[in-house]
């Protein structure tokens, strides 16, 4: 059965079987993996050719080396179609609908949803945000009695967003 278009943030939390014996180094792999996603993202370029020749040390108790290369033969032809899925923010209030968890050191709150707002509009057709725009988006973090929203719930989200932006070509 062939593999699905993977979103990146599908590619992320994927994880592999461990093998008894021999398997792929599961460092390695998730490294690749990461890679991968941060490509299908548009953040970072990584040619098909790269994904076929992926080679991974072997240890005791490795990732299944078949369930590995399964994967990585249908990213690899994801790479050369091109495809990027959609995403599951088709308006801007399934955007603001996403409820962030929040962290006494994560990203500030008040800036975070400026930036959701103007995001929300650009989805919405009434803004001009881009991909580039949300991936070189910083924002700054709190500490100690100003919780902030976790950096690792935004960043997700923002993957997605960026993801989203591609798909329409912005």
């Amino acid at each position: 059965m062939p593999f699905p278009y993977l979103s990146p943030a599908q590619v992320r939390s994927t994880r592999f079987p461990h093998k008894r014996g021999k398997g792929y180094d599961p460092a390695q792999v998730d490294a690749f993996a990461l890679r991968i996603a941060d490509s299908l993202a548009g953040r970072v370029p990584l040619h098909p050719d790269q994904v076929r020749g992926a080679v991974f040390t072997e240890v005791p108790g490795g990732y299944d080396q078949r369930a590995v290369d399964a994967f990585l033969t249908a990213l690899e032809q994801q790479l050369r179609s091109g495809h990027v899925p959609p995403t599951s923010l088709q308006s801007g209030e399934a955007l603001l609908a996403v409820k962030l968890a929040r962290s006494s050191n994560g990203y500030d709150r008040g800036e975070v949803d400026a930036f959701l707002g103007r995001a929300a509009a650009t989805l919405d057709g009434r803004g001009r945000m881009t991909s580039v725009e949300v991936r070189h988006t910083r924002f700054s973090t709190t500490s100690g009695l100003r919780r902030g929203y976790r950096v690792d719930a935004v960043d997700a989200l923002l993957d997605e967003l960026e993801q989203e932006l591609r798909f329409r070509g912005r």
